[in-house]
């Protein structure tokens, strides 16, 4: 276990001064600035050392240099009180060098520079990667830092998305490095892809469905090849920057934005490293579930500042979120055994304000006192959620897979069931039920192996494209798991989406009769081949347009367009369901989805592990750690963006809440002492052989030790 899953109390330090700020780097004061991070209590920083702009903050015979060392200044500082210091650095973004070199620019088709923000992209295959290599290698051999973080490495493919990669490669770029090497590499001249939207940086397929593209063979033979092109020149990038930074300084952690993260298709890094943003705190929650499942350890990136969109981000944001809220942030993290780093960002002439350091502290130190709890701790789970990404030999598919588990984690966070995402299928027998939402593309041992579990007796719930595509990316003719879901795949009927009408009057009396619109789900066209229908999907009567609404909604269900939907079949020793249509969650207009999914996970997972009267969007997270069981209850009410409740005097405060554990399930004969770390007795009752818990108050983040 390296260092850095030893410590969860870091910040981000966005140390920007871009040169028309005034007194650039008059007030910076490295051993001021250290007292007032180490009096906080934070233990680990990652600290800017060159910016977008192109400055950096070292000496550097290549691009725009500063009145300062921070670096130097910063790294002495901190060694005096024990602060680790990982250097960042900004890759692809650099105004400066692409300002003097327009020609490492990535652009599209028509020469348009690819610009993000106010921030030009070079492109992998310039001459922009050796400049860059140069400024990396300064970097390593003039510090021994802790660990290097490398930003803005656009890898990732670009592929239709909610936005969930920030750095998505935009592939192809159209610049003459690339018109050059992909000719020389394969023999043909790029192409001039038909596609509704080709400017780089935009979703490659634009408003194009994701079978569309497939079903079209030039198309995607071709933007496959010019993704795979760029993605080697990326590699090679980032090979020989690990190689010169592990040769200077062989024990630092080496890691990149969205390392380890579904579409990172290279798998580098030491540590995972994600950014997730308020309001979406279930996301958050995500990433830590996924992190935790790499085996490696992993930080959540979040912005201190005041989010400044749907999706939250805006990192240079001088005025800090209420440390209530942050804590509710941070504590997402913690309940999984990683680290949320905290983004700080100090003013152009080098200074920082108080205010700052007061919130970390309250933060921090109450983190500090629980940190004996949050050590290697191992999940305890019913049901088990594999995603299979394969973002380098499917990489269309990463972010479909992603979407269609992202669902179903919303849905079981919801109703507080125990569950765990896997990056592999190694250990499917000790979960009572396996979710397959949407992994469209397998292998033929994936398959395999999925078969074997529930013939030997094992429970899944599949949905939608899941197994229609190879491990390569290739369709098959029919779902590789057909004889599993007990249907065949007919045909994608092209609709946004579908209604369902439950059949099973078990179902009928657990969610409802009426038909169920699921909204932003493209349902598939299957035929019963031994499974029985518990429901169907009624396509509407007419298309959505403004010649077919009826007043402001849609066209009504016609139950003459039914098809077989949610579907059970018998395999074997097991039982899997099917459901013809991805389980979108999201939003009021799926919430009778969310609950046909809680009904199908109950008929299974009859005795939870962890019961409790906790209301939905407080996350409540069972570990088994260090000889104990430690149940995390984080309330996401406290970030609300319209109901915010941090206020100490009005804030809402969650009492009375009770925890019950299956002690059988734990393994647990008798217990000895149940308390909230660090040292406060709870009141609990066995009744029979459950443990029931009074939780303590809940603000933002609570925890219950057993042992």
């Amino acid at each position: 276990m390296n260092w850095f899953a030893q410590t969860f109390r870091k910040v981000h330090i966005i140390y920007a001064s871009p040169l028309w700020a005034k007194n650039r780097g008059t007030a910076f004061n490295a051993e001021e600035y250290a007292d007032s991070l180490a009096a906080a209590g934070v233990d680990c920083v990652e600290l800017y050392t060159k910016d977008h702009h192109g400055i950096c903050y070292f000496p550097c015979s290549l691009g725009l240099s500063y009145p300062h060392d921070v670096v130097g200044e910063m790294l002495a500082a901190f060694r005096k009180r024990n602060i680790r210091l990982i250097a960042y650095f900004s890759v692809c973004f650099d105004n400066y060098a692409l300002g003097l070199h327009p020609e490492w620019r990535a652009v599209n088709v028509w020469g348009d520079p690819c610009k993000v923000g106010p921030f030009y992209m070079a492109c992998w295959s310039s001459g922009y990667m050796d400049f860059a290599l140069q400024q990396i290698r300064e970097l390593a051999q003039g510090y021994a830092v802790d660990g290097y973080w490398l930003d803005i490495m656009p890898y990732v493919r670009n592929v239709p998305q909610t936005e969930w990669m920030s750095n998505s490669l935009p592939s192809p770029c159209f610049c003459f490095s690339c018109q050059k090497g992909y000719e020389e590499e394969t023999g043909e001249r790029l192409p001039l892809l038909e596609t509704p939207d080709s400017q780089v940086g935009n979703p490659l397929f634009g408003d194009l469905s994701l079978q569309h593209i497939v079903g079209q063979p030039f198309l995607a033979h071709h933007a496959d090849q010019a993704y795979q092109f760029l993605l080697g020149k990326g590699e090679a990038f980032l090979t020989q920057a690990i190689d010169i930074l592990r040769t200077n300084n062989p024990q630092a952690l080496i890691t990149y934005n969205g390392a380890n993260s579904p579409g990172d298709p290279f798998d580098y890094a030491d540590l995972v490293s994600i950014e997730g943003h308020a309001p979406l705190y279930t996301r958050q929650s995500f990433i830590a579930r996924w992190g935790r499942a790499t085996g490696k350890p992993f930080e959540i990136l979040v912005s201190a500042g005041l989010p400044g969109g749907p999706l939250g981000g805006l990192w240079c944001r001088y005025d800090h979120k209420p440390p209530p809220l942050l804590r509710m942030e941070n504590a997402i993290s913690l309940a999984h055994g990683g680290s949320s780093v905290l983004g700080q960002f100090p003013y152009p002439d080098g200074s920082t304000d108080p205010a700052q350091y007061r919130g970390y502290e309250q933060i921090f130190r109450p983190t500090q006192e629980i940190e004996p709890w949050l050590r290697q701790p191992q999940p305890v789970s019913d049901i088990g959620i594999p995603l299979l990404t394969k973002p380098r030999t499917a990489s269309l598919f990463w972010y479909l897979k992603t979407e269609g588990v992202e669902n179903i984690h919303q849905a079981l966070l919801d109703y507080h069931y125990q569950y765990d995402i896997l990056r592999s299928l190694d250990d499917l027998e000790s979960y009572r039920l396996i979710v397959l939402a949407d992994q469209a593309a397998l292998s033929d041992a994936e398959i395999d192996r999925l078969r074997g579990y529930v013939a030997g007796g094992g429970k899944l719930l599949a949905s939608g494209y899941s197994s229609l595509w190879d491990e390569n990316g290739r369709r098959r003719d029919d779902f590789g798991l057909a004889d599993l879901f007990g249907v065949s795949f007919r045909r994608d009927p092209g609709l946004p989406y579908v209604s369902i009408r439950l059949r099973d009057q078990a179902l009928v009396d657990g969610v409802t009769s009426f038909p169920m619109f699921a909204e932003d789900a493209p349902p598939v066209e299957v035929s019963l081949n031994g499974a029985t229908a518990l429901g169907d999907l009624v396509y509407q009567e007419a298309n959505r347009t403004s010649g077919t609404t009826v007043m402001w909604g849609n066209a009504p269900p016609d139950e003459d367009q039914a098809h077989p939907g949610l579907c059970r079949n018998e395999y074997g020793e097991g039982v899997c369901w099917y459901a013809a249509w991805p389980l979108r969650t999201g939003g009021l207009s799926n919430v009778w989805i969310k609950r046909l999914i809680k009904e199908l996970v109950s008929d299974v997972v009859t005795q939870p592990v962890l019961t409790t009267t906790a209301p939905a969007g407080v996350e409540v997270v069972l570990n088994r750690q260090d000889g104990r069981h430690v149940v995390h209850l984080v309330n996401h009410h406290v970030g609300s963006p319209d109901r915010p409740s941090f206020d100490q005097e009005n804030g809402l405060v969650l009492d009375n809440l009770e925890i019950q554990l299956d002690l059988r399930r734990l393994g647990l004969d008798s217990v000895q002492r149940v308390y909230a770390p660090p040292q406060s007795d709870l009141s609990y009752r066995v009744d029979g052989s459950n443990l029931v818990v009074q939780a303590p108050p809940l603000r933002a983040h609570a925890l219950i030790a057993v042992e």
